[in-house]
């Protein structure tokens, strides 16, 4: 099983992230981003995974595609 084989609603997970930008404002989005992905990675409680999942979305700015 890969690190993508979850059962997850990304939509759902969007639009939080998205609702969140929103309520910020754009002055704050990248703070607000920064502290989402720290929090979800102490969540995840795998450095590792994390890293990945970091490495993925840098190599992946053209959309929501899931890295091969």
């Amino acid at each position: 099983m890969s690190h993508w084989d979850r059962d997850v609603d990304l939509e759902a997970v969007y639009a939080a992230l998205a609702e969140g930008i929103d309520a910020h404002g754009p002055e704050h989005s990248e703070m607000f981003l920064a502290k989402a992905a720290l929090l979800l990675a102490e969540a995840l409680g795998d450095e590792d995974r994390a890293l990945r999942a970091i490495a993925d979305a840098q190599r992946n700015m053209t959309g929501m595609r899931r890295p091969d």
